[in-house]
């Protein structure tokens, strides 16, 4: 049957990632491989602006693996939401159940079976559709969700009027239920979490919730794409939680790079980024601020508490970018951020292999 067809595909699993650049060494390859060492796996991969050798040795997996490797190619990076609605769109057609990778996620052993066993029985408990997300320590909320943090106090960025982690209003006494709940399923109780917004990497939607068709909004490009797709499947009456006993492992972990030497003085990371990367904070900035307004439109006191939490953070992120003299990715962020308040979403800012970004 070809990869492509529109009839049900009866007990396979689709899998689907994004790759651009040269990011084989760093992933992709292994990514790969453990996705096929499942034999009941089929595996959809976008060729997001990906180098010609990526290119390459992608066309040769698929000439080894007939069947059950197809390959979207993009000849110049569109970002992470067109690339996962393309993959997703082509996914929805084969009527599976479909996880979600990030081309860095090696699928561990024994993790899909799990999940769906999970999923259905956070149907049973609930009655309505779910979808399950995979345990990432490299999200340190989701290991504050573990350590038992309340959901409202992780997911700070979630409460009207906040900006990013930035709530100069927020109440200190907060919640203090642990959000751990514990679900029946065949395979034994699993440990869950409700969780708001789901990375990308290790979502994964039981044929009934794929069923929906549901697709990110593409003007998002990248960076909180992953966050609007999973209001997207809320608005559709979809359970998300996250399962604290399935991990998946990212190969390279940002967070090292990120760390600061010690014994110098603390420069809040965004600040570090190299000009090379500027494109990064300018989007996570701009959709940020976005979202952010978009949850600040319920109340006029909400977006008085927003216009001052967005003055706080850009001001404190002046003094900082003064101090250390990165005034460069100061005002990439502050542009940014304003452009998100003015709505101004689509392919503003160029991407690595990405051209020319098309007009707003």
């Amino acid at each position: 049957m070809s990869p492509s067809a529109e009839s049900a595909r009866p007990n396979r699993v689709t899998v689907v990632t994004v790759t651009y650049g040269d990011r084989w060494e760093s992933g992709l390859a292994t990514t790969i491989d453990s996705v096929l060492s499942e034999g009941d796996t089929d595996l959809i991969i976008v060729s997001n602006g990906a180098s010609r050798r990526v290119q390459e040795r992608l066309r040769g997996q698929a000439e080894r693996m007939r069947g059950r490797i197809e390959i979207i190619t993009f000849d110049q990076n569109r970002g992470s939401a067109p690339a996962f609605g393309a993959a997703l769109a082509c996914a929805y057609r084969r009527d599976t159940p479909i996880l979600i990778l990030d081309d860095d996620n090696p699928l561990p052993p024994g993790a899909l079976p799990r999940l769906d066993a999970v999923a259905r029985g956070v149907r049973a408990a609930s009655g309505r559709l779910s979808a399950v997300a995979c345990f990432r320590a490299v999200n340190p909320v989701h290991a504050q969700l573990r350590a038992g943090v309340p959901i409202r106090t992780a997911f700070a960025e979630l409460r009207p009027g906040a900006f990013l982690s930035t709530d100069v209003f927020r109440s200190r006494r907060g919640e203090i239920v642990s959000p751990i709940r514990r679900v029946e399923t065949e395979g034994g109780a699993a440990a869950v979490a409700a969780l708001p917004n789901a990375m990308w990497g290790g979502l994964y939607l039981p044929r009934e919730t794929a069923a929906l068709r549901v697709l990110p909004p593409e003007e998002f490009v990248l960076y909180a794409d992953d966050n609007a797709f999973s209001a997207r499947l809320r608005a559709h009456g979809v359970d998300i939680r996250l399962c604290l006993d399935v991990e998946i492992s990212d190969t390279v972990d940002w967070r090292v790079t990120t760390e600061q030497p010690r014994g110098r003085l603390r420069v809040p990371r965004v600040l570090r980024t190299p000009d090379s990367d500027l494109w990064r904070v300018r989007y996570q900035y701009r959709n940020a601020a976005y979202l952010s307004l978009e949850q600040a439109r319920s109340s006029s006191a909400a977006r008085v508490r927003l216009a001052v939490n967005v003055c706080v953070r850009l001001g404190l992120l002046f003094v900082a970018a003064l101090a250390a003299r990165r005034l460069r990715v100061f005002h990439a962020v502050a542009r940014a951020s304003l452009d998100g308040l003015r709505g101004r979403l689509g392919a503003a800012y160029p991407l690595p292999g990405g051209g020319t970004p098309t007009a707003r």
